[in-house]
């Protein structure tokens, strides 16, 4: 059983090893958010690109595809605190131009919708151990080398970040410290969250936002840095974290993430986002 671990985690390993020279890889819009046009046992697919996603996702058609039986029980929970239970793949092997990334563990679930199919999400436990940068309005990832990622650093702001490893150590996913007249309240970089910025409630008013009552929306603005701010429709539901920052938020940045020293910086992206992107859904006004 040891052997068997230790040869998983080395074959991941080698799949996701740091590119020599920086790697540019395209992003299309889906829905409220990007997506990744890759290959799985031969065949085109398309996965959203789910950075709050924590473990990568197959769907159970794909896993059949790739002759997987699949699996055990893989349990985490939702923020909302609803308890997700899941099969599991081992060693799944995304092609995406000319890279293999690797999941060591991917859940099998029903994902996308009938009218917006999908063959699964991408998350960041695929690229865990590298630099990677996400242009969201320009639809563009980047595996970067560490040349590429002190230029990436060079011109942006840095946050105080932390990574998150659930689900047994498995998952992967990345917080960002943000200011409170408390203490810093930490908030989920979420692509796969289309359309909300989401705070706890207890959190607001330590935001400078108002109290609501149940899960009402308003308009607000915070400040995550100097320079930075999250503003728009923000949402505050019953949550077992401090917040989430989704694409109302990430559509305007460039985010470079550290995956290995759990660092992460920001800068404006130089084009607009496409139309729809980060669009929040539609609300009835509060009273």
């Amino acid at each position: 059983m040891l052997l068997s671990a230790a040869l998983l985690i080395s074959v991941a390993s080698e799949a996701n090893a740091a590119p020599t020279s920086p790697v540019r890889l395209p992003l299309e819009s889906y829905r409220k958010g990007v997506a990744a046009r890759v290959r799985v046992a031969g065949r085109e697919r398309l996965f959203q690109l789910d950075t709050a996603g924590g473990l990568t996702v197959i769907s159970p058609a794909l896993a059949k595809e790739i002759d997987c039986q699949p699996w055990g029980s893989i349990t985490g929970f939702h923020m909302t605190g609803t308890k997700i239970t899941a099969p599991r793949c081992d060693n799944v092997a995304i092609h995406w131009k000319n890279q293999t990334l690797q999941s060591p563990v991917a859940i099998v679930m029903d994902v996308g919708s009938p009218d917006t199919p999908i063959d699964g999400l991408l998350a960041l436990d695929a690229f865990a151990e590298r630099t990677v940068t996400i242009d969201f309005a320009g639809r563009e990832l980047t595996l970067e080398t560490r040349e590429s990622a002190a230029g990436r650093k060079a011109n942006a702001v840095e946050l105080p970040a932390h990574l998150a490893r659930e689900i047994g150590g498995l998952a992967l996913s990345v917080f960002i410290d943000v200011p409170t007249e408390r203490g810093p309240a930490r908030l989920e970089l979420d692509s796969g969250n289309g359309g909300t910025i989401i705070v706890a409630p207890k959190l607001l008013p330590l935001l400078g936002l108002k109290k609501v009552t149940g899960e009402g929306p308003q308009q607000g603005r915070f400040q995550i840095a100097p320079s930075v701010e999250a503003s728009g429709m923000i949402f505050s539901p019953d949550i077992v974290i401090d917040g989430n920052l989704g694409m109302p938020f990430l559509k305007d940045w460039v985010v470079t993430m550290d995956l290995a020293e759990g660092r992460v910086w920001l800068k404006r992206s130089a084009v607009a986002a496409p139309a729809g992107m980060g669009t929040p859904p539609p609300v009835k006004p509060l009273g």
